[in-house]
Protein backbone atom coordinates (compact mmCIF):
# COMPACT_ATOMS: atom_id res chain seq x y z
CA UNK A 1 0.00 0.00 0.00
CA UNK A 2 2.80 2.34 1.03
CA UNK A 3 4.63 1.49 -1.87
CA UNK A 4 1.79 2.60 -4.39
CA UNK A 5 0.92 5.30 -2.94
CA UNK A 6 4.98 6.53 -3.58
CA UNK A 7 4.27 5.55 -6.96
CA UNK A 8 1.28 7.50 -6.91
CA UNK A 9 2.94 11.06 -5.67
CA UNK A 10 6.13 10.73 -8.28
CA UNK A 11 3.52 10.07 -11.12
CA UNK A 12 1.77 13.38 -9.73
CA UNK A 13 4.75 15.64 -8.88
CA UNK A 14 6.15 14.77 -12.46
CA UNK A 15 2.88 16.22 -14.32
CA UNK A 16 3.27 19.14 -12.24
CA UNK A 17 6.88 19.76 -13.16
CA UNK A 18 5.95 19.18 -16.56
CA UNK A 19 2.89 21.54 -16.55
CA UNK A 20 5.58 24.56 -15.23
CA UNK A 21 8.06 23.51 -18.06
CA UNK A 22 4.85 24.26 -20.17
CA UNK A 23 3.96 27.44 -19.13
CA UNK A 24 7.83 28.39 -18.93
CA UNK A 25 7.62 27.89 -22.94
CA UNK A 26 4.60 29.04 -23.90
CA UNK A 27 4.27 31.80 -21.38
CA UNK A 28 6.85 34.54 -23.03
CA UNK A 29 5.12 33.43 -26.42
CA UNK A 30 1.31 34.59 -24.69
CA UNK A 31 3.15 37.88 -23.32
CA UNK A 32 4.41 38.68 -26.56
CA UNK A 33 1.26 38.19 -28.68
CA UNK A 34 -0.35 40.35 -25.72
CA UNK A 35 2.27 43.31 -26.31
CA UNK A 36 1.67 42.80 -30.32
CA UNK A 37 -2.20 43.21 -30.20
CA UNK A 38 -1.95 46.00 -27.68
CA UNK A 39 0.89 47.74 -29.81
CA UNK A 40 -1.09 47.33 -33.24
CA UNK A 41 -5.02 48.33 -31.68
CA UNK A 42 -2.65 51.32 -30.74
CA UNK A 43 -0.91 52.13 -33.36
CA UNK A 44 -4.66 51.79 -35.73
CA UNK A 45 -6.16 53.87 -32.82
CA UNK A 46 -3.86 56.78 -33.65
CA UNK A 47 -3.93 56.10 -37.73
CA UNK A 48 -7.82 56.62 -37.23
CA UNK A 49 -7.39 59.77 -35.81
CA UNK A 50 -4.76 61.00 -38.33
CA UNK A 51 -7.46 60.05 -40.97
CA UNK A 52 -9.83 62.20 -39.20
CA UNK A 53 -7.74 65.32 -38.39
CA UNK A 54 -6.93 65.53 -42.03
CA UNK A 55 -10.50 64.82 -43.26
CA UNK A 56 -11.92 68.13 -41.41
CA UNK A 57 -8.66 70.10 -42.38
CA UNK A 58 -9.20 69.24 -45.65
CA UNK A 59 -13.27 69.86 -45.80
CA UNK A 60 -12.39 73.29 -44.06
CA UNK A 61 -9.64 74.20 -46.35
CA UNK A 62 -11.82 73.96 -49.64
CA UNK A 63 -14.26 76.74 -48.03
CA UNK A 64 -13.15 80.10 -49.67
CA UNK A 65 -11.35 82.68 -47.20
CA UNK A 66 -9.51 79.89 -45.06
CA UNK A 67 -5.88 80.65 -44.57
CA UNK A 68 -3.41 78.20 -43.95
CA UNK A 69 -2.94 79.24 -40.15
CA UNK A 70 -6.36 78.45 -39.49
CA UNK A 71 -6.56 75.15 -41.43
CA UNK A 72 -3.11 74.31 -39.11
CA UNK A 73 -4.68 74.74 -35.91
CA UNK A 74 -7.91 73.22 -36.84
CA UNK A 75 -6.01 70.53 -37.58
CA UNK A 76 -3.52 70.10 -34.32
CA UNK A 77 -6.64 71.03 -32.36
CA UNK A 78 -8.08 68.05 -33.10
CA UNK A 79 -4.99 65.80 -32.82
CA UNK A 80 -4.42 67.37 -29.30
CA UNK A 81 -8.28 66.45 -28.39
CA UNK A 82 -8.23 62.96 -29.26
CA UNK A 83 -4.73 61.61 -29.21
CA UNK A 84 -3.37 63.55 -26.19
CA UNK A 85 -0.42 64.73 -27.11
CA UNK A 86 1.54 67.91 -27.76
CA UNK A 87 0.78 70.45 -30.44
CA UNK A 88 4.34 70.71 -31.23
CA UNK A 89 4.45 67.08 -32.30
CA UNK A 90 1.51 67.49 -35.26
CA UNK A 91 2.92 67.44 -38.32
CA UNK A 92 0.58 69.58 -41.14
CA UNK A 93 1.54 69.87 -44.72
CA UNK A 94 -0.92 71.49 -46.98
CA UNK A 95 -0.52 71.29 -50.29
CA UNK A 96 -2.28 72.90 -53.57
CA UNK A 97 -1.86 70.70 -56.67
CA UNK A 98 0.80 68.96 -55.28
CA UNK A 99 2.85 72.04 -53.99
CA UNK A 100 3.87 72.42 -50.85
CA UNK A 101 4.17 75.25 -48.76
CA UNK A 102 1.51 77.56 -50.44
CA UNK A 103 -1.13 79.71 -48.69
CA UNK A 104 -4.47 78.59 -49.25
CA UNK A 105 -5.56 82.05 -50.74
CA UNK A 106 -3.87 81.19 -53.86
CA UNK A 107 -6.32 78.12 -54.30
CA UNK A 108 -8.75 78.92 -57.35
CA UNK A 109 -11.63 77.21 -58.42
CA UNK A 110 -10.95 73.69 -58.94
CA UNK A 111 -7.31 73.41 -57.00
CA UNK A 112 -6.76 70.21 -55.77
CA UNK A 113 -5.83 71.28 -51.88
CA UNK A 114 -4.72 68.31 -49.85
CA UNK A 115 -4.27 67.94 -46.01
CA UNK A 116 -1.51 65.70 -44.82
CA UNK A 117 -1.55 65.31 -40.87
CA UNK A 118 1.77 63.00 -38.70
CA UNK A 119 3.30 62.64 -35.79
CA UNK A 120 6.24 60.62 -34.96
CA UNK A 121 5.99 57.04 -34.06
CA UNK A 122 7.68 57.30 -30.69
CA UNK A 123 5.24 60.08 -30.07
CA UNK A 124 2.01 57.67 -30.52
CA UNK A 125 3.55 53.97 -29.72
CA UNK A 126 3.56 52.49 -26.63
CA UNK A 127 6.00 49.65 -25.50
CA UNK A 128 9.40 47.73 -27.43
CA UNK A 129 7.84 49.23 -30.64
CA UNK A 130 8.20 52.72 -29.78
CA UNK A 131 11.73 52.52 -29.80
CA UNK A 132 11.82 50.28 -32.44
CA UNK A 133 10.27 52.17 -35.39
CA UNK A 134 11.06 55.85 -33.54
CA UNK A 135 12.03 57.27 -37.02
CA UNK A 136 9.34 56.18 -38.35
CA UNK A 137 6.32 58.85 -38.92
CA UNK A 138 1.91 57.92 -38.85
CA UNK A 139 0.56 60.47 -41.67
CA UNK A 140 -2.66 60.51 -43.61
CA UNK A 141 -3.19 62.58 -46.16
CA UNK A 142 -7.19 63.92 -47.51
CA UNK A 143 -7.47 65.66 -51.09
CA UNK A 144 -10.44 67.48 -51.48
CA UNK A 145 -11.25 70.16 -54.80
CA UNK A 146 -12.00 73.93 -54.53
CA UNK A 147 -15.33 74.41 -56.43
CA UNK A 148 -17.42 77.23 -57.35
CA UNK A 149 -19.10 79.44 -54.23
CA UNK A 150 -23.00 79.50 -54.65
Amino acid sequence: MTRTRSIVHAVRNTRLGSAAVEFAVIAPLFFLLLADIIEFGTAFRVQHCLSSAARQGARAAIIEGSTSSQITQKVRDSCVKNMKIAPADVIVVITINGQSNVELSQATEGAEIGVTVGIPYSKAGVGFYANTFANSVLSSTCMWARLQQR
